[in-house]
């Protein structure tokens, strides 16, 4: 299906776009911190390049796993019975999950961050399944391999455009004040977008019904 005619349904939906720029939001935050999370175990941990590649790694194996399994399967059972379940879920995860993740940066100890880390890591991923569901949904049958994709250009746009830059800029900004530690509270501050995020994903579930198709 030609993407003009797709956009065309899309545009005039509000629940695609507070779903778009809410996972959006997300995804800046995501990929930001994910761009700049070695630099951060190095710098304010003290692991080396393979200890930090063993962190990482494990925290992507348990707790990204978990979460795009999570979101799938409660999502489908939530949103079966209620449609606003599928942007709903996501937004509690994004608030429940950022107050550990922010603890976790502002620890002084890679082992505790590793514990404060592995809990939102699952949760931040939960939007996944779910969303993209959703998005699928706002358009006919037909209409959805274009729908995701649209979906997706602004997600990536947005998210891997500028999620490293605006930490990295930030970092920058604070370094008069807070010296070797400015990425930290860069970060801890850049992860405030998943409540951002949460909150877009609210006002979605209020429109989701209205602008669900089939």
């Amino acid at each position: 299906e030609p993407i003009g005619r797709v956009f065309a349904i899309l545009a005039v939906k509000p629940a695609f776009w507070l779903l778009a720029f809410g996972a959006a939001a997300g995804s800046m935050c995501g990929y930001g911190v994910a761009f700049w999370l070695p630099s951060l175990m190095m710098r304010s941990y003290g692991l080396t390049l393979v200890g930090t590649g063993q962190f990482i790694g494990a925290l992507l194996l348990s707790g990204g796993v978990a979460g795009i399994l999570l979101g799938g399967t409660l999502g489908d059972r939530l949103g079966a019975r209620d449609r606003r379940w599928y942007a709903l879920l996501p937004a509690l995860c994004y608030v429940a999950g950022t107050p550990l993740f922010i603890a976790g940066v502002l620890t002084g100890s890679a082992t505790a961050a590793f514990a404060l880390f592995v809990v939102p890591q699952a949760l931040v991923y939960v939007w996944l399944g779910p969303v993209l569901t959703a998005v699928q949904h706002l358009v006919p049958a037909h209409m959805r391999a274009t729908a995701s994709a649209s979906f997706l250009l602004i997600n990536n746009l947005i998210g891997l455009g500028l999620g490293s830059w605006v930490i990295g800029r930030l970092s920058d900004t604070l370094v008069p004040t807070y010296g070797a530690q400015s990425l930290r509270y860069a970060i801890a501050a850049g992860l405030c977008l998943y409540l951002v995020a949460g909150a877009l994903m609210a006002l979605a579930s209020r429109r989701l019904a209205r602008d669900w198709v089939a």
